[in-house]
């Protein structure tokens, strides 16, 4: 097989969760070189198809909407509320790049509900103080003004990902109990490790402390389904932290 002598990488990680019922409006991020910059597509002959799980099309072969900040978007109208619900949709891309067409193909899924990003950089500062006056370690000395955004979105794409995992139903839950708990603590955690600094820094306390809440937050995080009764509530589960096995061994031993 002959590969391109230029890569450029679709960096949206997760499946499509389209809402039914809605309109929308959906991006394809292209990123190149070793800036990571977004490449943008020639929006003239680019093209999007939308496939159902019957194999018949929402779309097909239909000019992109437009490229917004370096992105291929699409507005996709109000998805009728007969079309049904679950897995085995799939989106396409036919972007135009500068070196020629490249075809992009990811799943998608039908759903009645999905979760938004509830956090944003200012949550992150209520939390952590000191990172309002940090810069992320890969944006240089200066910084490039993209902020936190990066990490607050690494983290929801990270949500969206235990949405679909095996097993899964996605498109039958109905809410997600203490999702923005989880979200924040990991956010903060990943800015939080973005930063320079050593053990001692301001960085290893507030990163032990991010650990912790993502883990006591994941614990208490649950979904509700559309085919399980409204009055139902799963309770979470308890986050158990176990001291380390030579502490546990000198408590027996000082016989306390």
């Amino acid at each position: 097989m002959t590969i391109r002598s230029e890569t450029y990488a679709f960096t949206r990680p997760v499946p499509y969760l389209l809402v039914r019922g809605v309109a929308q409006t959906i991006a394809a991020p292209i990123r190149h070189g070793a800036t990571g910059a977004l490449v943008i597509p020639t929006e003239t002959g680019s093209t999007i198809t939308v496939q159902r799980s019957d194999g018949t099309y929402l779309l097909s072969d239909v000019q992109i909407s437009d490229v917004l900040s370096g992105e291929a978007v699409h507005d996709l109208a109000l998805i009728a509320t007969t079309e049904v619900l679950g897995e085995g949709w799939e989106v396409v891309w036919s972007l135009i790049m500068p070196t020629g067409t490249f075809a992009y193909r990811t799943a998608a899924y039908l759903c009645e509900y999905v979760p938004p990003n509830v956090v944003s950089v200012l949550d992150l500062y209520t939390r952590v103080p000191e990172l309002q006056y940090r810069i992320p370690q890969r944006q240089g000395d200066s910084g490039d003004g993209t902020g936190w955004q990066p990490q607050i979105d690494e983290a929801y794409y990270e949500l969206m990902r235990r949405l679909v995992d095996d097993g899964k139903r996605p498109w039958l839950i109905r809410e997600v109990t203490g999702y923005r708990e989880w979200l924040l603590a990991r956010a903060v955690q990943l800015a939080v490790n973005a930063v320079p600094g050593g053990p001692e820094a301001w960085t290893g306390k507030a990163a032990r402390d991010a650990h912790f809440e993502v883990v006591a937050a994941a614990g208490r995080m649950r979904l509700q389904y559309a085919t399980e009764s409204p009055t139902r509530r799963r309770s979470g589960s308890p986050a158990i932290r176990l001291s380390p096995v030579e502490r546990s061994r000198g408590w027996r031993t000082r016989g306390w």
